[in-house]
């Protein structure tokens, strides 16, 4: 029999006070259907990346209330992009009667992307708003970090979030298992830099149903309480929590048993000139009195050795070792040095020097401008490889490759890949299952309660005839509610938690010869 649906409450904070408290913040009443997702974009906990959660809610807007060039919404001036947005869910009533009555607990919290109106000359007037996720809010940017030093992984991903000026409450990070050697970042987006870590560690990014940014080490699924059945769902006709659809996919598609990774280590030399301006004499940058003119300097460069990789810390230039300031271009006339002040910021790769012409009068040639730092050097890297040629005779070979720079050691790196191995040299299944949130109490305290990572019994050895009867990991969750159907539909993607990672153990949580292979 049906159950009584979870009640939702949609809110948008308008006027970006911080709160959902303002007089038009809470939306629920508008609200015709609402669809909320988040976790990886495949079920694989190799290749499935963490994406951003999104939220699309069609609403009524016959008044034009969330129209963005309706003049005369109360609205006005505040459907902005980057509007925080919230989806609370709680107990319910039913059946299903729009607005729905209030929720508690957050199931969605991110930002506005935009809303768009649909017009009808008849009939109900609508609009889509769209709203995604944190992840999606941070690839916004681009973070730049100068060298790490032997950092751990959730070191480094606080690094990088501190870097985009993510609060720290909003954060929840294990301790990483992999200190990093060496660690940078100079410019790629966001969620990139986060996921050559994450595949360093071997662990997992995630997006939080309260808006914060997770991380999983390698051991978080090994542990409690992810190592125990939170629930099972079955095709058994006497079952209490059901499922409607089950997907199974390729599991010969799955398959991956050639891994190769690099290892690397350094070389770090003295200070010396890594840069230098080339326009010189008659060509010399010039500054008028007051001016300030910024240059860039980057290393490694075209004139750098092959090997050259980072600066390890570069020094603040000091005035007539790495500038010099003339009222001449061939440095004949007065020295202006001393009026030339410097200001810099640096990276791993760059320097940006800003200089400033402080003379009451006079125009500065810079007649000399440099660099100078402790450059990094990459020693010959170490080429790893994990090869099942048992199963590459059956199945053909299937290769992988790592993209992370980062793993300390060689025997590191040939841990990852043998970790890799043992999972993926066999056929995994990868599922995905819908089920009605609404058809059972048991179904939707488990639509509710249920978040990324946690583990649940699959059961599919009777109408659905797969022959599945095991556990398997939540990697992503999307609901959909509408006004039409009445109808709270959820689909989870899943990965095996048996199989090859029912061997591994981890030292006073496992038993030999029950999980009798140790976890790197």
């Amino acid at each position: 029999m049906p159950t009584e649906p979870a009640d939702i409450r949609v809110l948008v904070d308008w006027n970006n006070d911080g709160d959902y408290d303002d007089s038009y913040d809470e939306i629920t009443d508008d609200v015709l259907e609402v669809s909320w997702q988040r976790g990886r974009d495949y079920a694989s906990q190799l290749s499935g990346r963490s994406t951003a959660g999104k939220l699309t809610a069609r609403l009524k807007n016959n008044d034009g209330k969330y129209s963005p060039s309706n003049t005369s919404s109360v609205l006005t001036g505040n459907i902005l992009p980057g509007r925080s947005v919230r989806l609370n869910a709680g107990g319910g009533t039913f059946p299903y009667e729009f607005p729905i009555a209030f929720g508690t607990d957050p199931q969605f919290v991110g930002k506005l992307e935009r809303i768009t109106p649909t017009p009808a000359a008849h009939g109900l007037k609508t609009c889509t708003l769209t709203a995604y996720g944190t992840l999606g809010y941070l690839n916004d940017f681009r973070p730049s970090l100068a060298t790490q030093i032997d950092q751990r992984t959730d070191q480094a991903l606080g690094a990088i979030l501190d870097d985009v000026g993510w609060p720290a409450d909003d954060r929840n990070l294990d301790t990483g298992k992999t200190t990093m050697t060496r660690f940078w970042v100079d410019g790629p987006k966001t969620l990139d830099a986060m996921r050559i870590v994450e595949e360093t560690e071997g662990g997992f990014i995630k997006e939080e149903k309260d808006g914060k940014v997770g991380f999983e080490n390698r051991h978080t699924r090994l542990l409690s309480p992810y190592n125990t059945s939170q629930a099972t769902f079955s095709d058994a006709s006497d079952a209490t929590r059901t499922y409607t659809v089950l997907t199974q996919e390729d599991p010969l598609s799955t398959i991956t048993n050639h891994f190769e990774s690099s290892a690397r280590t350094y070389t770090t030399a003295g200070v010396a000139v890594l840069w230098t301006h080339p326009e010189t004499g008659a060509d010399s940058p010039l500054l008028t009195a007051g001016q300030a003119r910024t240059f860039e300097a980057i290393y490694p460069n075209p004139s750098s050795a092959n090997n050259a990789l980072e600066v390890n810390a570069w020094t603040t230039p000091a005035a007539t070792t790495d500038y010099l300031g003339n009222t001449a271009s061939d440095g004949s006339g007065t020295n202006l040095t001393a009026s030339i002040a410097v200001s810099v910021a640096k990276t791993s790769e760059r320097m940006v020097i800003t200089l400033t012409n402080n003379h009451a009068s006079s125009s500065a040639y810079m007649t000399k401008i440099q660099a100078r730092g402790t450059a990094v050097t990459s020693n010959d890297p170490v080429k790893l490889r994990a090869i099942d040629t048992a199963s590459q005779t059956d199945y053909g070979e299937r290769k992988y490759v790592a993209k992370t720079e980062f793993f300390p050691s060689s025997a590191e790196a040939q841990n990852w890949g043998d970790y890799q191995n043992a999972i993926f040299g066999s056929p995994i299944n990868i599922l995905t299952m819908e089920f009605n949130a609404n058809a059972t109490e048991e179904n939707l305290a488990e639509a509710l309660g249920r978040d990324i990572s946690d583990r649940v019994t699959i059961t599919a050895t009777n109408n659905a005839n797969l022959g599945i009867n095991a556990d398997f990991f939540i990697e992503s969750i999307r609901h959909h509610i509408s006004q039409g159907t009445k109808l709270h539909k959820v689909a989870w993607k899943l990965s095996p938690a048996s199989g090859g990672y029912s061997a591994f153990w981890v030292l006073n949580t496992g038993a030999l010869n029950v999980s009798t292979v140790p976890a790197y």
